[in-house]
């Protein structure tokens, strides 16, 4: 027995969002993120959407906000057990305004302009295409009542299945490459040290400039207000990349660093795992969901913690960590 169908219109654009999640780039998630939003925003009137997923008990990371189609910076916050967020993570069911006349959104984490209300809502979990357990959640909603009919739910849970099972198979492609799984201090995608830092953020911030320079050039054939904004923008980002190079210099000045830092030889992603285990106890199955990774590849991180903070057991991770932040 099959459940009910998309209509013409929603499977053209579906399978659009399909071809592009299925080509994107490995941990292309800004990309990934758009992809969603895009394709649903031609499907129905969105004011707001926005992508989070859960740290911790209760805790929602949100990367990815938007509001009235402006681009807003990341949040992140503690939710209560009257919100959406508490609702979605223990129902693992997709949230409807109309369930509760949106009493679940009101105790929501406020974002964008707060004297706006919403007046129709869909949220859907986002679930761990290999655990089934709820990773995070997908949210849109309307200024206007009574926007989101069944299909446009179904549309969003779908997005968000899609979504979910685009980072397993960026999990199934390392794991299968293993290149960096057995030498995971060749792997030039970590960042290791304030060295790497620099380097990666240098480049991320160079493409942006490269793109305001060129968009600067277009605009001094104008002339004009737009000419001039165009120039204040490049001057802007030539700043930018000044005052990161003086905040790194900082960081990275030898005298800052009385005590040494045990974590200096993990890789960015066994880091991130040790600082976990240090500081929530999470399991192998918990550090695979929060990081949209495999237990397997969870398992080979965690060894490689062991070896190089010289402990046996988790337990030691903690003292090794925690020590630390006591002796800071």
């Amino acid at each position: 027995m099959t459940g009910p169908r998309f209509s013409p219109r929603y499977v053209d654009r579906l399978r659009a969002a399909d071809r592009w999640l299925r080509s994107s780039e490995r941990d292309a998630h800004a990309a990934r993120y758009a992809v969603c939003r895009t394709t649903f925003s031609t499907l129905t009137r969105v004011d707001s959407f926005y992508i989070g997923f859960f740290r911790g008990e209760d805790t929602v990371f949100i990367p990815y906000i938007f509001d009235h189609d402006q681009f807003l910076r990341p949040s992140i916050g503690r939710y209560g057990k009257r919100g959406v967020s508490y609702w979605i993570r223990s129902s693992k069911r997709p949230y409807v305004y109309s369930e509760d006349g949106g009493r679940l959104l009101t105790n929501a984490i406020p974002f964008g302009n707060t004297d706006e209300v919403s007046l129709d809502a869909v949220v859907v979990p986002l679930l761990d295409a290999v655990t089934g357990e709820v990773s995070g959640l997908m949210s849109a909603q309307s200024l206007q009542p009574r926007v989101y009919d069944d299909e446009a739910l179904r549309a969003l849970d779908w997005l968000g299945r899609a979504l979910m099972h685009s980072f397993a198979r960026d999990a199934a492609a390392q794991d299968e490459l293993d290149l960096y799984t057995i030498y995971p201090e060749l792997d030039t995608s970590e960042v290791r040290d304030e060295t790497d830092l620099i380097d990666e953020l240098s480049s991320r911030v160079n493409k942006l400039h490269r793109a305001v320079r060129e968009l600067a050039q277009l605009a001094a054939g104008a002339g004009g207000e737009l000419a001039e904004a165009a120039q204040n923008v490049q001057q802007l980002s030539e700043t930018l990349q000044i005052e990161i190079g003086d905040l790194f210099g900082e960081f990275a000045d030898p005298s800052r660093a009385d005590i040494p830092d045990p974590t200096a030889g993990l890789t960015g992603r066994e880091r991130e795992i040790a600082q976990l285990i240090a500081r929530d106890g999470a399991s192998n199955a918990e550090l695979a969901r929060q990081l949209h990774i495999s237990e397997k590849t969870v398992k080979t991180h965690v060894g490689h913690v062991l070896r190089k903070l010289g402990v046996s057991q988790r337990a030691g991770i903690e003292l090794v960590l925690n020590g630390r932040a006591r002796q800071s």
